[in-house]
């Protein structure tokens, strides 16, 4: 007959840390800011240069949505190992 042997639990989940609550809210805001700038762009017909302003604020706002993705996803990584220093 096996011998079973006991398993310690694992340890408790941290929550995320304050940089991937401000990532979160960077996507947020780029994405609100992309959506308004494509529609304002597709709804109105914009004199002069101002079409092209709102395609580079469109393109900005892409940009930040990746970086904040990013950013987010990198944060989340780092806050699931635990420090080595704080458990020595």
């Amino acid at each position: 007959m096996t011998e079973l042997r006991s398993v310690p639990p694992p340890e408790a989940p941290t929550p995320p840390g304050r940089i991937h609550g401000l990532a979160i809210t960077g996507m947020a805001a780029s994405a609100l800011v992309g959506i308004a700038s494509l529609f304002m762009f597709a709804t109105v017909n914009w004199p002069g240069n101002i079409g092209r302003v709102i395609l580079v604020i469109f393109f900005f706002s892409a940009v930040g949505f990746l970086a904040s993705a990013s950013a987010a996803v990198f944060s989340a990584a780092r806050d699931t190992y635990v420090d080595r220093e704080a458990s020595n």
